[in-house]
């Protein structure tokens, strides 16, 4: 039978092992057997994780540079899929030995071009499988996106980390890179509401977009993304600290139709109407909703909101609010609530009779000073029969 029939042993063993995030976990796996070294093996040297200060690293970085001259059993220098570059010294070696790299992220512009003079000496060209990039820092500049833009056509993941790109280099990278499915702009100052008019019209394979702290963004921007045909596809949301007004947001929950998770921190105008117009807007599909110091978030909605999880991070709570976001979300699977400032007001009696109305509830984690005795987390999981994991 061939390994990678279905029904192979070797089979069945990758599948298990894709499951695996922890790498000394993976490297157990390794030492069982032969036959599970062979299946463990390629997700151990798939992202590597090593330290440069030690001497392992040169081990490593010399494993690979053998498995290139296929002087060892396997080709180690092929397995390798993610790196992110820390250290100048490793550049050379993983840009000519590992073939195969399809993500990488970098916080230094050197380590990607050769020379700036030239942006066609980069390494990007050597990676044409490469479908992750993140940068950080002064490594995110228009000469980066224009090297990209030329050599990672297969792009899907772009994420932008407190860098100095424009509107410019954004653009390029969207009119070349037409699978491109996520992308995260976290502080990137310099970006404006033209890229996001540029994107709405450009790329709608676009599923998971992240905007945060990016200052120059405005209305114009946010209503851009409810184009019918950018919105539809739209399935996960994260906005944060943006300047924008009640009635944009509200226009872009109307026209998202197929949400699955939305994710709004720090924002005064965020009130119960928008996140009850993504909820009715997604009913059959938004399934988590982060609120994180939205503080004209009330609860007082006027009809239940069908999510599973739900993350809050607030400045205080009541019981009575308590008591309103256990009756909207009556469907809460999932629930996380994390309090600046903590009121003892209340029994811990009181608040395990009011998360008892939530009967699907199966984890549930509360930071905010509250702790159960080993009898209450009985009696809460008594009444919340489906409740598993427990953190407080």
């Amino acid at each position: 039978m061939h390994i990678y029939n279905p029904l192979s042993n070797h089979y069945i063993l990758v599948q298990v092992f894709g499951f695996i995030e922890n790498q000394r976990d993976i490297f157990h796996c390794t030492l069982v057997n032969t036959q599970w070294n062979l299946s463990a093996t390629p997700f151990l040297y798939r992202a590597p994780k090593l330290t440069f200060t030690n001497i392992n690293s040169l081990t490593f970085l010399q494993t690979i540079k053998n498995a290139k001259e296929k002087q060892t059993f396997l080709p180690y220098n092929e397995m390798v899929r993610e790196w992110n570059f820390k250290d100048p010294n490793s550049v050379d070696c993983i840009a000519d030995c590992c073939p195969n790299i399809e993500k990488i992220s970098c916080n230094n512009e050197s380590f990607i071009l050769y020379d700036n003079n030239h942006v066609n000496s980069t390494l990007l060209k050597n990676w044409i499988k490469l479908k992750s990039i993140k940068l950080y820092r002064r490594c995110g500049s228009d000469l980066i996106l224009e090297a990209i833009k030329i050599n990672c056509n297969r792009l899907e993941e772009l994420i932008l980390w407190n860098c100095t790109v424009t509107d410019i280099g954004l653009i390029q990278i969207f009119k070349s890179c037409k699978g491109l499915k996520l992308l995260k702009l976290n502080q990137c100052h310099e970006i404006t509401d033209q890229s996001l008019l540029s994107m709405s019209e450009i790329c709608h394979s676009i599923i998971n977009l992240d905007l945060r702290d990016c200052n120059k963004l405005s209305d114009d921007g946010i209503l851009a993304l409810s184009n019918s045909i950018f919105s539809k596809n739209l399935s996960i949301l994260h906005l944060e600290a943006l300047n924008i007004k009640e009635d944009s947001l509200l226009i872009l929950a109307e026209n998202i139709t197929n949400l699955q998770e939305l994710h709004l921190r720090r924002f005064e105008t965020v009130t119960d109407e928008i996140v009850t117009a993504f909820a009715i807007g997604s009913r059959h599909y938004l399934k988590r909703l982060n609120l994180h110091l939205c503080p004209r978030i009330s609860w007082s909605m006027k009809e239940s909101i069908e999510i599973r999880e739900l993350s809050l991070l607030m400045q205080n709570i009541s019981l009575q609010l308590l008591n309103s976001i256990c009756e909207t979300c009556q469907f809460l699977e999932k629930f996380t609530l994390d309090i600046a400032s903590y009121s003892s007001s209340y029994s811990n009696e009181e608040i395990i009779s009011t998360l008892s109305q939530l009967k699907n509830l199966k984890s549930l984690a509360i930071f905010c000073g509250i702790k159960f005795s080993k009898f209450e987390i009985y009696e809460l999981k008594r009444r919340c029969k489906k409740l598993v994991q427990i953190n407080c």
